[in-house]
């Protein structure tokens, strides 16, 4: 059973949704929602992944959740750093589960275990002047799925990674646990301890690997991030800042 104060205490659950995102926008647009709900789907039919993309999971194996938050304290240039307390989040819940140290970070918000995607992330924010009104972050982690699509070839789950099935109710609390405890980290402006456990998990941090953008590709390294969340990225002696869907690791 979760320990938490206000994460996943209420839980709106169905077997089929078209995305959990959608829900819970449609939630938040029609009634009073309280900080901290989620919204579960045993499947997706329209499933959202980051820039665009979809989102893939076979029905029951897997959790998809969204967790409605209402980070009004955060400056909106400083929404990045919810994006690093949900990745940590996530990263946490597979690695105390499944016991493993080789979890990771894929900027900006995929989670890798050794080279293979085991969840995604997207976080919608709403936004009012100067102020963060709402935020969705929808999880899928891959929980216990064994056999994926010939165009998921980069996909695992945490039952490959443990060797066996887990509790699907267990990994949704030990997540709620973790998100609670980051979003609080975040909420009172730790974000230093933030930013140094992010780092730490961070795929393939300092390791020369090839990237595209513009359509072209080039050998660079991470070598850090800005305030905003971009990454810096070093070709030879000089260094490159990019933003969100202006470059990708090509694997």
């Amino acid at each position: 059973m979760s320990t938490t104060v206000f994460t996943g205490k209420v839980v709106h659950e169905f077997d089929s949704l078209v995305s959990t995102n959608e829900y819970a926008q449609h939630l938040l647009a029609n009634e009073k929602v309280i900080e901290g709900t989620i919204i579960r789907a045993a499947h997706q039919t329209g499933g959202k992944g980051y820039a665009g993309s979809t989102w893939d999971s076979e029905h029951g194996q897997n959790l998809l959740v969204s967790i409605i938050l209402k980070p009004v304290f955060l400056l909106p240039k400083r929404q990045f750093f919810l994006n690093q307390a949900i990745a940590l989040a996530v990263a946490e819940t597979v690695s105390e589960l499944t016991y493993s140290e080789d979890v990771r970070i894929k900027w900006p918000n995929d989670i890798f275990h050794n080279n293979k995607k085991i969840a995604g992330i997207l976080i919608e924010n709403a936004v009012k002047g100067n102020q963060l009104l709402h935020s969705v972050a929808g999880i899928g982690l891959n929980v216990n799925q064994q056999q994926f699509p010939a165009h998921l070839s980069h996909a695992t789950s945490m039952r490959i990674m443990a060797g066996k099935e887990l509790d699907m109710k267990k990994v949704q609390d030990v997540l709620c646990e973790k998100t609670e405890y980051r979003y609080l980290q975040l909420k009172s402006d730790r974000i230093e301890e933030l930013q140094k456990d992010y780092m730490k998990l961070l795929y393939r941090v300092l390791e020369e690997c090839v990237y595209r953008a513009n359509g072209v590709r080039f050998n660079a390294k991470i070598v850090g991030l800005t305030a905003e969340g971009k990454l810096i990225l070093q070709t030879g002696g000089e260094q490159e800042v990019y933003g969100f869907k202006e470059v990708e690791m090509v694997l």
